[in-house]
């Protein structure tokens, strides 16, 4: 159609970068991070007018010159990105878009998980939420109707942790632990699931179950994973998304009649998200319960807190983790995770 044609690449160059962020600024979007493929489609005189890129499973920075955005060309620089993820085994695929663009992605095999007034998160591929309900459905089977639960992500599990589990545990006759699978952390998602495991096995109500891609990931939540750019409005946006898609998928499904959460001093992001919680849960029937956090020299116990400390090499961490923790951080694995820390902080 109107002699365009679509191609693929995973290392633009930098006059294709130029020609991307141009049709982004238009759209009043940036060009950012290292996305994985990039499609661009193009007129027959080769202009760039049009792009598209896919980072991990989520599609983002979808632009089009607006003289050519009657043309469907979206859709075209889209289905080229996802053709190509499929030649390389990636199968199931994520969008943010305007409500009013929905409709497009719906046409393309997606479907809504989450909406807002002003965005809604879609997916495509399998295994998809239905597959990922009837595996939290089934753990309801097993441990009964009614539960609390809290989201982790547990970089690295601390005593802070730990000790919101407790209060969490004596609130509901079950209580699950859902751990953020993104792998986007210092400590890679095995072992921070592990270390959860081993960290509650003396709470005989506490079920450990990874999120998926449901919870904090970068589909539901991306800008948890960039607090120091990460503007405050867009992350409220997406903290909303992701309450929603708790509220319309974890809480019917394992029964979640309260979520509990840790209080926010430090950490912008992670404060609006809670209160976002706040605002959205209770139209699902969910409760949110904020509990203090525990201290350690005046301080509140935090994994960041306790990364900095590992990549400083500073004395004290007994004061901050349980014993699997210490004993993971001797491990050769715990030791290789440190030392990343120790690197990246310099």
């Amino acid at each position: 159609m109107y002699g365009v044609s679509c191609r693929v690449t995973r290392h633009p160059d930098r006059f294709e970068r130029r020609a991307a962020e141009r049709l982004l600024g238009e759209a009043g979007l940036v060009f950012e991070g290292a996305p994985d493929y990039t499609a661009f489609a193009e007129d027959s005189d080769e202009n760039i007018i049009a792009t598209a890129s896919l980072e991990g499973n989520v599609i983002k920075m979808v632009a089009a010159d607006p003289e050519w955005r009657e043309a469907g060309l979206s859709g075209q620089v889209i289905s080229a990105l996802m053709s190509a993820a499929r030649a390389d085994g990636r199968y199931k695929f994520f969008v943010y878009t305007k409500p009013e663009s929905a409709p497009k992605f719906a046409s393309l095999g997606f479907r809504e998980l989450a909406a807002s007034k002003r965005s809604v998160l879609m997916e495509c591929g399998a295994p998809g939420v239905n597959e990922f309900r009837a595996s939290l459905e089934a753990e309801r089977a097993k441990n009964g109707p009614r539960s609390a639960a809290a989201v982790m992500n547990c970089n690295p599990f601390t005593l802070g942790h730990q000790f919101l589990i407790e209060q969490g545990a004596k609130a509901a006759p079950v209580f699950y632990v859902i751990v953020v699978e993104e792998d986007a952390s210092a400590f890679p998602f095995a072992d921070r699931l592990a270390l959860v495991r081993a960290g509650t096995a003396h709470l005989p109500n506490v079920r450990v179950l990874a999120s998926g891609s449901y919870a904090v990931s970068k589909a539901t939540f991306p800008t948890y994973f960039l607090k120091d750019r990460g503007e405050l409005p867009v992350a409220a946006e997406q903290a909303e998304l992701d309450a929603r898609l708790f509220g319309r998928l974890f809480v019917p499904a394992l029964g979640v009649g309260r979520r509990f959460v840790g209080t926010e001093p430090l950490c912008p992001v992670t404060a609006v998200y809670n209160e976002t919680l706040k605002k959205v849960l209770p139209e699902y029937g969910c409760e949110v319960a904020e509990i203090t956090r525990k201290e350690s020299g005046g301080a509140p116990v935090s994994a960041s807190r306790v990364r900095a400390m590992i990549a400083e090499g500073a004395d004290g961490l007994e004061t901050l983790l349980p014993q699997v923790t210490l004993d993971y951080l001797k491990s050769p694995r715990g030791r290789e995770a440190a030392a990343k820390l120790r690197e990246t902080r310099k």
